[in-house]
């Protein structure tokens, strides 16, 4: 007897996730990028990143990595944001690197961590669409979202949800369609912008956005990766435009109460 045939189906998903693992967008940084303030403890399903010492806020921060980004790419961003907010953040690792292959795995992972009483999902690009998926699906389990590069999908309003909405924008090209930023204004929140000159937040801390623009920047900086195909040349260095997004990302969860 010869060995037994694997169903179609399956063989065909399982070189699907062999191929698009392979042409994943892996880091360009050393381990020694990442300052000693931080411990990155790494499993199967994520990777937490907490401050090495002192207290630390009961809020936390769920990561949703981009489409075919491996999650690693994010943790020189993340990991300056955690010991300059003093937070406790997961980024959470996906099949595939496709976050739509488990939109809810975030979920499980904040079942994790009883002493954290609050959650803020972040995403870039993809997976910033799959967190607004979560939070469209299960609103009362996070206060706050932050997009990077990104918006819902057409079908997953948020525009009454009761959370605050922080949203990045990489340069002035990520934004000039018209069409596509019309249909993101009324998927979300009310919204207002924010500048260097002008960082007003609304009274009522509850459903709204704020967005910001980070000129000079390219969709890959999020991460430690790139080029990445279709993007922008930056005009600025990745760490002011990592500067800048943990300047904002920090007194957006300030305002809100959440340090």
């Amino acid at each position: 007897m010869g060995l037994p045939v694997k169903p179609p189906r399956l063989v065909s998903l399982l070189f699907s996730l062999l191929f698009v693992t392979a042409c994943s967008y892996q880091p360009l940084f050393l381990p020694g990028d990442i300052g000693s303030g931080v411990v990155i403890t790494e499993t199967r399903r994520v990777m937490e990143i907490r401050p090495s010492s002192g207290e630390v806020s009961t809020t936390g921060l769920l990561f949703y990595p981009g489409g075919l980004v491996d999650s690693h790419v994010y943790n020189e961003l993340v990991a300056n944001f955690v010991e300059t907010a003093r937070v406790i953040a997961v980024i959470v690792k996906m099949p595939g690197n496709l976050a739509v292959f488990d939109i809810n795995a975030g979920l499980s992972v904040i079942k994790d961590y009883p002493e954290i009483n609050r959650w803020v999902i972040a995403g870039h690009s993809l997976g910033g669409s799959m967190a607004a998926a979560v939070v469209k699906d299960n609103p009362e389990a996070f206060e706050g979202l932050v997009f990077m590069d990104s918006y819902p999908a057409d079908g997953d309003s948020l525009k009454d949800w009761s959370g605050a909405v922080l949203s990045f924008y990489s340069s002035v090209e990520k934004i000039s369609d018209p069409d596509r930023m019309e249909r993101t204004l009324d998927l979300i929140p009310p919204a207002t912008w924010l500048t260097d000159t002008a960082r007003v937040y609304p009274p009522e801390k509850t459903n709204y956005t704020v967005i910001h623009q980070i000129d000079g920047g390219s969709h890959s900086f999020f991460g430690t990766y790139g080029p990445q195909a279709g993007d922008y040349e930056p005009t600025v260095s990745r760490e002011a435009f990592h500067g800048e997004v943990i300047d904002y990302m920090t007194e957006f969860f300030s305002e809100n109460g959440w340090l």
